[in-house]
């Protein structure tokens, strides 16, 4: 294939491919800023039942700031979540 032909191919491809970006769906004007009306979490209360099922199984004097993460909100740490069953649950998070 001659070289030129190759070259005005590539040319001819790249803004093809260009145009077709370009024109994609683009949600919003501004897709990377938080829309003004967005509902926002401003607090989170966080009650003694919640903070209690948090530390389910952990004994006191609870270690380090074990009870500060505990009230830490909606923040998802792997603490609050159940892991291995059987002889690795260790805290008794699963259902018996």
């Amino acid at each position: 294939m001659n070289p030129t032909i190759r070259l005005l191919s590539f040319i001819v491809l790249t803004q093809l491919s260009s145009v077709v970006l370009a024109s994609d769906f683009i949600a919003g004007l501004r897709p990377d800023q938080r829309p003004s009306e967005a509902p926002r979490v401003t607090t989170v209360a966080v009650d003694e039942p919640l903070k209690a099922q948090r530390l389910k199984g952990i004994s006191q004097p609870w270690p380090g700031n074990l009870e500060t993460i505990a009230t830490q909100g909606n923040w998802y740490s792997p603490l609050f979540q159940p892991g291995m069953p059987g002889r690795y649950d260790l805290r008794g998070l699963h259902a018996r």
